[in-house]
């Protein structure tokens, strides 16, 4: 398709383009030869140097000539011309911060060579930087806002191929919305039944089960990871083949032109066959020895990980205790999951040594007098406890709500890529009432209270959230090595929020914290892991 463009040239756009096919000028060596009476000397120089530099950028599999010129949403065109030349990309991470966390696998797909090639973190990761240096094209999904931010921020010095196309913007100009799977399923790509329900968290939860040992864990998120790559080259031809048919043919009005466009004959002017992909669906291997982990996809080797390599955040509770009593305190923190009813149960957590004492209550009067009889060092409670600066309340008819719904530590959380709700939409506003009426009866009693947000505090400590594993992450707080204790056989969901909760009130006894907000907010809590994180 890029034979046939005109775009990339100075002074001619898509009206002008949509002209020139009309006029049967279809073609590069078309141009060259027509003769429009429009044209002055100046302009057909231009033309005519834009087109020695396009044809020779061609002949030298050179993009960046076209990266320079073509507009990014005309990508797509140089696909077929660059083929050899394209990969195909994507990322799984710990998580979706960028700020807090990191890069696990990068999966490449070169359909040219039929290539399958793997870069894992703490082995071979860092050999991507060169890898690419092959390619003139990368196709990922959502990469712009996804995978590139965070290949950035691994390798800030890495060169990246010139063009980058992004089939999420790409298939939505063709009307397709929605993740990679849903754009799948609505053109027809099966994946395999086990993997289907995976997603970019659920990928996190794999990776966190491989550093503890689970090497069916680190086969599955492969699986997931190469099937991604894979699937993205059948969007990326179905794609090619769409905008031809959906936003190219409708301009042209020619049969003639028509008619051949799809000719799989030996017309290179005009030829947009695309051979059909040699793709084989994945199998994976694992064979280990010692603490080499060889993978092998449809029986070839695809790489080898040295599982000694691997590094891990790793904090236990008794480095925390030990920190805590350094710095001059007993640890004894509670930790409050509060709901803005008391007809619906909060968790509590009592957190004492190594030992979490969990329960469940209701009423302020149950949370205030088990709290009070405590006598904690530390009252860390899962609820907004401030209003945004220059509220006096919540209710929207007040001449205050001009101040607006969000606090200063939501929008940093919100730029570190950590989901939270304002403080003040509807469905919060009876939450943050309640936290901010329990935080000031414990204040005027003595108590040192802070805000806490468990799913942040889980984000950083690159645990599951419950809605994405609760039992995942009941494991990782129990690798800490605390000891639950609960009059029930299940710790349920909010129970884990107290403990969560308790366990940011011990990071910051330890010093191990961040507070984020301002002075006139107040701050919320987060733990720090630069000091004793390893």
């Amino acid at each position: 398709m890029i034979k046939n463009s005109f775009i990339f040239i100075p002074g001619i756009g898509e009206k002008t383009e949509k002209y020139l096919w009309r006029k049967d000028i279809f073609t590069w060596r078309d141009l060259e030869r027509i003769y429009l009476p429009s044209l002055n000397r100046s302009k057909r120089k231009i033309i005519g140097d834009h087109l020695e530099l396009a044809k020779s950028a061609l002949i030298k599999m050179d993009s960046s000539f076209f990266a320079k010129y073509l507009p990014q949403r005309e990508y797509w065109r140089l696909y077929k011309d660059f083929r050899s030349k394209t990969l195909f990309l994507d990322i799984e991470t710990t998580g979706l911060s960028q700020y807090y966390d990191i890069i696990t696998v990068i999966g490449t797909f070169d359909p040219y060579k039929n290539k399958i090639k793997i870069f894992l973190r703490d082995n071979n990761l860092n050999e991507i930087e060169n890898y690419l240096q092959g390619y003139e094209i990368i196709v990922t999904f959502n990469g712009k806002l996804f995978d590139i931010p965070f290949i950035r921020k691994e390798f800030p010095e890495i060169k990246l191929p010139p063009i980058h196309i992004d089939l999420r913007f790409l298939l939505r100009s063709l009307g397709f919305t929605g993740s990679l799977k849903d754009i799948e399923k609505k053109v027809g790509i099966q994946r395999k039944e086990d993997i289907q329900e995976i997603n970019g968290r659920e990928a996190a939860v794999l990776w966190s089960k491989f550093v503890k040992g689970d090497d069916e864990a680190l086969k599955k998120l492969l699986l997931y990871n190469i099937y991604d790559t894979i699937n993205l080259e059948r969007l990326m031809r179905f794609a090619y083949i769409t905008k031809i048919e959906k936003d190219i043919l409708p301009k042209i009005k020619n049969n003639f032109i028509q008619q051949r466009l799809f000719d799989n004959s030996k017309n290179k002017e005009f030829n947009y066959y695309l051979p059909p992909s040699n793709i084989t669906i994945p199998t994976i291997n694992i064979i280990q020895s010692n603490k080499i982990l060889k993978i092998y996809v449809n029986n070839k080797t695809l790489l080898k990980i040295d599982r000694s390599k691997i590094r891990t955040i790793e904090i236990k509770i008794n480095t925390l205790i030990k920190k805590i009593r350094d710095n001059g305190y007993e640890p004894l923190s509670v930790g409050i999951d509060l709901t803005g009813s008391e007809k619906r149960a909060s968790g509590i957590c009592i957190l004492q040594e190594d030992k979490a004492y969990l329960d469940l209550l209701k009423t302020d009067e149950e949370i205030i007098s088990t709290v009070l009889n405590v006598k904690p060092i530390i009252i860390s409670i899962d609820s907004p406890l401030s209003l945004p600066k220059g509220r006096c309340c919540a209710s929207d008819s007040c001449e205050c709500r001009k101040y607006g719904i969000t606090r200063e530590c939501e929008r940093i959380l919100k730029k570190r890529g950590i989901n939270v709700y304002p403080c003040l939409i509807k469905s919060m506003q009876r939450l943050t009432l309640r936290g901010i009426r329990l935080s000031k009866i414990f204040e005027d009693h003595g108590y040192q209270v802070i805000e806490s947000y468990p799913g942040a505090a889980q984000d950083i400590l690159r645990f599951p959230r419950k809605r994405i594993n609760l039992k995942e992450l009941e494991i990782d707080l129990m690798n800490m090595g605390i000891k639950p204790l609960s009059d029930t056989d299940t710790v349920n969901h909010d129970e884990i929020d107290a403990l969560t909760s308790a366990l940011v009130g011990y990071f910051y006894l330890a010093g191990m914290y961040e507070a984020i907000g301002n002075i006139e907010e107040g701050y919320l809590v987060i733990p720090d892991l630069k000091n004793g994180g390893k």
